[in-house]
């Protein structure tokens, strides 16, 4: 089994492929590629398949450009929620929940919450425009890094009481682990089809703080050039006034000035602190897992492997599973 994700990018979200596949599905021919967790079904992601004997899709979703060409090779167990079968001309039965959600039959109440400790979550293409940890600590809130380790990233989310999260898997592991969670967005690169197509399955009214992106040319700078600064300011600037090309619009502009886009992110981010947290109800939550796991055995099935297999015990020793 090779399973397809965009391996590298040291995003949790992401990363946590490589530790529940090899657990779950153990002996799975080599030939059959898997898309599990992460937003993969997309032309530019799959073009990566074109070698592989079967394609299995599981709990993964559309979006981020045109969708995949599908043939006789691929077979969909699940994808993340109706939005995504809807792209992909799919029966509306193969809508189930955001794969993560395997990771509900964890025990996530090992560690006791830690009153009052709020963590902030930003995509993680995000981090590349400002010091998030300076800006939170600001804020009176804590940054947790989606490019943590997952063991650590773990160990630190389940001691928040609130988690607010830019970062669609920041939400989605926060309620998994039953830690309400506020969502907002920032950065230009931001998908809020994506958040609906997982949050209408587990039946949660999702609301959304926009807070109004930048970057901060200081710290952008450390790694680019001058000459980019300049050229993004200006791209920014022009599709602000519906000019240029439209992928203008997704770059996200510099602070002008910088002390005042900075304020007005902090009172934003502490506002959303004093709201109550959203979460899903524990008997959808229930059943999405359930359901995940009936599906998981029909995969098992149809490639000739046990059945029954479920994650269990300490999350935190997650990144040790092995097969």
């Amino acid at each position: 089994m090779t399973v397809f994700f965009p391996n590298g990018s040291g995003n949790v979200g992401d990363e946590m492929n490589a530790w529940i596949w090899p657990h779950l599905l153990p002996g799975l021919d080599e030939e059959v590629a898997l898309l599990g967790v992460g937003t993969l079904l997309n032309a530019d992601f799959c073009k990566r398949l074109e070698d592989c004997s079967r394609v299995m899709v599981f709990g993964t979703g559309a979006g981020y450009g045109a969708p995949p060409t599908i043939d006789s090779r691929w077979r969909f167990y699940a994808v993340r929620g109706a939005r995504s079968c809807a792209r992909l001309g799919l029966d509306s039965d193969r809508a189930v929940a955001d794969a993560a959600y395997l990771l509900g039959s964890l025990n996530w109440q090992r560690l006791p919450r830690e009153r009052g400790r709020v963590f902030v979550i930003p995509h993680h293409r995000s981090l590349r425009l400002l010091d998030w940890s300076a800006l939170c600590e600001e804020s009176g809130l804590t940054f947790l890094s989606p490019l943590l380790p997952a063991e650590e990233f773990f160990e630190q989310l389940i001691s928040a009481e609130l988690v607010l999260s830019e970062a669609m898997h920041g939400a989605i592991l926060a309620d998994i682990a039953r830690i309400p969670w506020r969502a907002f967005s920032f950065g230009r690169q931001f998908s809020f089809d994506k958040w609906l197509d997982w949050s209408e399955m587990l039946r949660i009214d999702l609301t959304m703080l926009q807070i109004q992106g930048f970057y901060d040319p200081d710290f952008y700078l450390q790694s680019r050039s001058g000459i980019k600064h300049l050229s993004n300011a200006f791209k920014a600037k022009m599709a602000t006034k519906g000019w240029g090309k439209e992928k203008w619009g997704r770059i996200t502009p510099p602070g002008h000035p910088l002390p005042k886009a900075r304020t007005a992110a902090i009172q934003a981010l502490q506002a959303l602190s004093k709201q109550q947290g959203q979460l899903s109800r524990d008997n959808v939550f229930r059943d999405k897992v359930e359901e995940l796991y009936g599906r998981l055995d029909q995969l098992r099935r149809d490639c000739g492997l046990s059945t029954g297999s479920v994650l269990s015990g300490n999350p935190l020793a997650l990144p040790g599973l092995s097969p």
